[in-house]
């Protein structure tokens, strides 16, 4: 599929690749955290190069930070 058309999908269903991506993560973030990994190895493995910024962007995608959420998994 071409990237403009891809583009032109999701306007219709009123999102964004980007939304879609941390939608994802998100969601493989609580997995993994669920799962006892540490909060630096599910950044590592989510491809972040610092933990503080896979820090800022689950507290963003679900309202607390990683360790509060893991360590009521």
């Amino acid at each position: 599929m071409a990237t403009r058309t891809l583009h032109r999908h999701l306007a219709a269903e009123d999102t964004t690749f980007r939304l879609l991506v941390g939608e994802v993560r998100g969601a493989l973030a609580e997995g993994m955290l669920s799962h006892r990994m540490t909060v630096a190895e599910v950044a590592e493995r989510l491809g972040y190069a610092e933990v503080a910024s896979f820090s800022h962007a689950f507290k963003r995608w679900k309202g607390t930070p990683p360790s509060a959420y893991r360590a009521r998994a």
